[in-house]
């Protein structure tokens, strides 16, 4: 039987509430070893998500990769999201120290570089390691950070991530809001720090481009925003480490296709940022969230050709 979505949803917020409530005393390396027993529970209770995941995993890496390496994947990525999770969960009790000890930064020179040009800051990553602890990171480390984020389906649970990430400083752009073209463009005047996550497929403006040697529609709002203001793009990247600390990767400012054709600008650069994405996923695969339908969005049904 299917349960209604309205209940789903409380019963999800209700399991999120207990478990930041449980976690809240236990100590953070404690904590973070339950999410990762969760994370392994639910790989083996959820067969649909599991399912889901690993017809991307095929389309990655089936031709490299016997089938067993990729169960071996998921489920390490299903523990690493659990161990996210109670990170996540975890922030109301965490202070700027414990972050920082926590996080090593590499190439963060080139942020510094970039805040005194004046044109502001375009970080692009994907949803890979805990990107919500590398905004709170960064925030913590004196660059002021917004981050452009769709709402989540449940009210309840966005006012809480907007409210976690805040007491860190990050500001959330809501995507879609009226006054979100006007904050994105402030924020670049300002010469601050623009977060954006591109590496899924949602009803957004954008394009296809080689995603694993197959296309899949990828926001375009990062090149589009990156060509039009001049500000300093770059990717950046969280990484866990086996001992569950983390390193935020910052790479060099990216030097940008510009021509006298826009929208095929637009393309190529996208094709460019995804590219980076697809090297970073090739690294770490269990850092990735396969769960995403990445591929879902057809290029026939917008008139293009595969």
């Amino acid at each position: 039987m299917k349960l209604p979505k309205k209940l789903v949803r409380s019963l999800i917020f209700a399991s999120l509430t207990s478990v930041a409530f449980l976690t809240r005393p236990l100590p953070w390396k404690w904590g973070v070893r339950l999410g990762g027993f969760i994370g392994a529970l639910l790989y083996y209770l959820l067969r649909r998500e599991r399912a889901k995941s690993l017809e991307g995993l095929r389309i990655a890496f089936g031709a490299d990769k016997p089938e067993r390496a990729l169960h071996q994947i998921l489920k390490k990525s299903f523990q690493n999201l659990g161990k996210g999770l109670i990170e996540i969960l975890k922030f109301e009790n965490l202070n700027p120290d414990q972050i920082e000890s926590l996080i090593t930064i590499e190439g963060e020179e080139y942020l510094e570089e970039a805040e005194s040009q004046g044109n502001g800051t375009i970080l692009i990553t994907g949803h890979l390691g805990n990107w919500e602890l590398m905004a709170a990171a960064l925030s913590l480390r004196g660059y002021p950070l917004h981050v452009i984020a769709a709402p989540l389906y449940d009210p309840r649970i966005d006012e809480w991530i907007v409210r976690l990430r805040s007491r860190f400083q990050v500001e959330t752009i809501s995507r879609g809001s009226p006054s979100s073209s006007k904050k994105i463009l402030g924020v670049l005047r300002k010469k601050e720090v623009l977060g954006l996550l591109i590496d899924q497929d949602t009803k957004v403006n954008g394009v296809f481009v080689n995603f694993f040697n197959k296309k899949a529609y990828t926001p375009a709002g990062a090149a589009e925003l990156a060509l039009r203001s001049g500000a300093a793009t770059m990717m950046c990247f969280i990484t866990r480490l086996p001992n569950d600390h983390h390193r935020i990767t910052i790479q060099k400012p990216m030097m940008l296709v510009q021509s006298a054709d826009h929208q095929k600008d637009v393309e190529i650069n996208t094709a460019r940022f995804t590219s980076r994405i697809e090297e970073h996923i090739k690294q770490y695969p269990d850092q990735w969230v396969w769960m995403h339908r990445r591929w879902k969005t057809k290029p026939e049904k917008h008139g293009q050709g595969e």
